[in-house]
């Protein structure tokens, strides 16, 4: 049976949006991670750091809420990224325990090294699709999520 939405209603796993999801996200992310093997960065490393260099989230809370991490997570990736040398934690000195977040000169430079393998990542994977169709994967998926954050709330 066929859905309003489209979707086909059956058990074939290969009629399932979460299977096709799953599929495109670990084979996108197998295919990051042979390419950062050669530095010593791992992809969610590599997703704080751009959050950092590129989203302008500068504090350990913002960061969690962007990337959907938990706060305990953010604090051992940001203690990794600091002993690599690639950000800084800052303190202010009115309130110790606020911190704000910057990106190292080397943080930069790896920061536009992994970018660009990030995007060269991205295009094999939307090679021979065009403008439109790329944003309205995007817009599908935003779509999705939201949905998703819909439920969840509710629970």
């Amino acid at each position: 049976m066929k859905h309003e939405n489209g979707i086909i209603e059956s058990g074939a796993i290969h009629h399932s949006l979460g299977y096709w999801s799953s599929l495109i996200a670990r084979t996108m992310e197998a295919e990051f991670n042979k390419r950062l093997s050669c530095y010593e960065v791992t992809r969610v490393s590599w997703a704080v750091l751009g959050a950092v260099t590129y989203d302008g989230k500068s504090t350990p809370s913002e960061l969690a809420d962007f990337l959907k991490l938990d706060r305990a997570a953010i604090t051992r990736l940001l203690d990794k990224l600091v002993s690599q040398g690639l950000i800084a934690r800052n303190r202010k000195d009115s309130d110790r325990r606020s911190v704000t977040l910057q990106v190292t000169p080397k943080g930069k430079a790896l920061s536009a090294e992994l970018l660009q393998l990030s995007n060269s990542v991205n295009e094999k994977f939307a090679s021979g699709l065009g403008p439109k169709e790329a944003e309205q994967y995007i817009a599908t998926v935003r779509k999705m999520l939201a949905n998703g954050d819909k439920v969840v709330g509710t629970l």
